[in-house]
């Protein structure tokens, strides 16, 4: 039988590093979970909550410059305290802050929805159709094979967390045209950032350690709906039960909730601003002088007669009413936990 030989054949291809391999796997994933209209339907409705916070950094600052811009919807603006309507700027890190907090509280819920509608498919499948040894024989090894499919997650994740606070900087950068404004809030984004690289490493990797343990992937939708959803109704049921600190680590996003709040300071700016709006309602009401019972003020009637109920004994359920659930205080573990 004779050798034909057809001699040297010059490849055409492009050449690439070692260093993107796991790239080409990233890329794969993310073209296969784009054709989900599921998918898109979670991104879209994810963004919604961005857009909402870079409306308000656009009208906090047009507020700060007394735009006016702002008049037509200036009143929003009439029961506001006088010193946040006099100087708006010093409390630009206070308002930021608690915007971003409020953000991200939304954003999470699409974030753990986004992660199971593009997780359970990435490991398992290559385990079901046994294509594992397929990639391996290939110059790709594990840590790149583990990369590129963590690559898959992070880019959804950061579409919807990293993306839009970017967006949000900086369109409130360029409405404030302030130059102290970087100054005031470059701690939001350190912490708005390293949050949302949390919840990409976290949330990825917890996923790919689910999603390798059954060649199923609705057994490892369930499992992560298992550590989502019900760990953190278990976690609100002992919390208003037997209201011990520890019962919120046992919800996998409460605890994510704890670092966002340990990262961005939220708790010191809720307390400033409603320092600052309580100040407000008491000057109003000092303003409005003493209510004579029975006589109408401002289209209200004061319907207390007689002497004001005595203080309630103090007693068990009194003497540490501040670390009542109940009484709108939530429990507050140290964020290392």
């Amino acid at each position: 039988m004779p050798i034909l030989d057809q001699g040297y054949q010059h490849w055409q291809g492009k050449l690439a590093g070692h260093a993107g391999r796991w790239l080409t796997i990233t890329r794969q994933g993310v073209r296969a979970q784009l054709k989900s209209r599921w998918v898109w339907f979670v991104i879209l409705a994810a963004w919604a909550p961005a857009l909402i916070l870079s409306g308000f950094l656009v009208l906090w600052g047009l507020f700060e410059q007394k735009s006016s811009l702002l008049t037509p919807i200036l009143f929003l603006f009439q029961n506001l305290p006088e010193e946040l309507r006099a100087g708006p700027r010093g409390f630009r890190t206070e308002f930021w802050t608690i915007a971003f907090n409020q953000f991200f509280d939304v954003e999470l819920f699409f974030s753990m929805l986004l992660v199971l509608l593009v997780g359970p498919e990435l490991i398992s499948q290559d385990l079901r159709f046994n294509a594992i040894p397929l990639y391996l024989s290939r110059p790709v090894r594990r840590i790149d094979y583990f990369a590129g499919k963590l690559g898959v997650i992070a880019f959804y994740l950061a579409a919807v967390t990293i993306v839009p606070i970017l967006l949000a900087f900086a369109l409130g950068y360029g409405f404030s045209l302030d130059p102290m404004v970087i100054r005031d809030t470059w701690r939001i984004l350190v912490a708005s950032l390293a949050f949302g690289a949390i919840i990409v490493v976290s949330a990825g990797t917890l996923m790919l350690a689910i999603s390798s343990l059954s060649r199923n992937s609705r057994y490892v939708g369930a499992m992560w709906v298992g550590i989502w959803v019900v760990s953190g109704v278990a976690s609100g049921v002992l919390n208003q039960t037997i209201r011990q600190d520890w019962c919120p680590l046992l919800s996998y996003t409460g605890n994510l909730d704890r670092v966002r709040e340990a990262l961005l300071d939220s708790e010191s700016a809720w307390k400033k601003v409603t320092a600052l709006f309580q100040a407000g309602q008491d000057r109003l009401r000092d303003a409005a002088g003493p209510m004579i019972p029975g006589r109408r003020r401002r289209g209200r009637i004061n319907f207390n007669f007689g002497p004001p109920a005595p203080p309630a004994p103090p007693g068990p359920s009194h003497a540490n009413s501040g670390d009542d659930p109940s009484a709108g205080k939530i429990a507050s573990y140290p964020w290392q936990w």
